[in-house]
């Protein structure tokens, strides 16, 4: 007889073969293992939350008796185990509209029941009715009045101009108004919405910048229909510049004084405006006008009027006026 080396029996074909045969038994007998157990019955415990959908937007949903149904779920563990972490159903969704009602110490309330809950739980994990158990027996929902209307967007800034620089005009919110919603007794309180604070340093060009809105009432249960706008802040850079005006006299019809009675000194001011850098060459004396108003004559010692600027276009600011007051003398005829 030919003995082999250790290696070599290693190798061999008959070796190869025994491992094969081992391997497969091996196989066979953990399948046969694995088909009786899951083939036994066996049971899971589910918790499983409730979503409630198309809430009317009349009721707000102030609190539930249970936020959780307990699923008792008795069957074989092949269809457990394709169910449970197969599909996952850890939350039923039911539509408001299909809740029974009934009126509890003044409260209208609203319930889910466990048999409604087992037939959705059924469908969505193709597990028979009849292996289900839930628990608790009902769940009971508690709703208020709630109101909705929509309420302009205010900004809130804190800004650091550079020198020079200013905001150029009204600040373009998109939206400008959101819809609120919340409990009927806070409608009156909330009429205007606020940005929270926009802050920035040195600022010498437009801001554009999506900005979160404040919610001071959200413990309160009151919603936005949004929770952010965009904010466009246009800036430019301004100059100053002036312009020489006559000033005029008005004589209010109760004042026994005539505009020609009066001799003003001097009669002509100087006003100092900002305006954009854009806007200078559009400016002209003819958009402003400076009035006095005639003096009371039952009020002796006074010989100074205050300069009024009643007329200025709307792209600039008055930073001052010389002289702010002008003198006058009362011409007797």
């Amino acid at each position: 007889m030919k003995v082999l080396p250790w290696h070599n029996i290693e190798n061999s074909p008959q070796m190869r073969r025994k491992v094969y045969i081992f391997l497969l038994c091996l196989a066979f007998s953990f399948m046969s293992w694995l088909f009786i157990k899951l083939s036994r019955e066996s049971a899971a415990i589910i918790p499983v939350s409730i979503e409630l959908i198309n809430i009317p937007p009349e009721l707000i949903v102030t609190g539930q008796s249970d936020s959780t149904f307990i699923v008792n779920v008795q069957s074989t563990g092949a269809k457990l185990l394709s169910s449970r972490f197969l599909r996952r159903v850890s939350k039923i969704e039911s539509d408001f509209n299909t809740l029974q009602q009934i009126r509890r110490d003044g409260n209208q309330m609203y319930f889910l029941t466990s048999s409604q809950a087992e037939t959705r739980f059924s469908v969505l994990s193709e597990i028979p009715r009849s292996a289900l158990t839930v628990h608790p027996d009902t769940i009971f929902f508690l709703t208020i009045q709630a109101f909705s209307k929509k309420v302009p967007v205010r900004l809130v800034k804190d800004l650091d101009m550079q020198t020079g620089f200013k905001i150029y005009d009204i600040p373009a919110l998109s939206p400008d108004s959101i819809v609120v919603s919340g409990p009927i007794y806070m409608a009156d309180s909330v009429s205007f919405v606020q940005t929270n604070p926009l802050r920035a340093t040195d600022v010498y060009k437009d801001i554009t910048q999506k900005i979160d809105l404040e919610n001071p009432w959200k413990n309160n249960r009151v919603n936005f229909s949004l929770n952010e706008v965009e904010v466009f802040l246009p800036v430019e850079e301004y100059t100053e510049a002036s312009v020489e005006l006559a000033v005029e006299i008005d004589c209010q019809p109760n004042v026994n004084i005539a505009p020609e009675d009066l001799m003003l000194f001097p009669n002509r001011v100087i006003v100092y405006y900002l305006v954009a850098l854009r806007d200078v060459n559009t400016i002209t004396p003819d958009m402003f006008s400076a009035f006095v108003s005639c003096p009371d004559t039952l009020t002796p010692g006074r010989f100074r009027l205050d300069v009024e600027i009643r007329e200025s276009p709307s792209l600039v600011d008055i930073i001052r006026i010389r002289p702010a007051e002008v003198e006058y003398i009362l011409i007797k005829r």
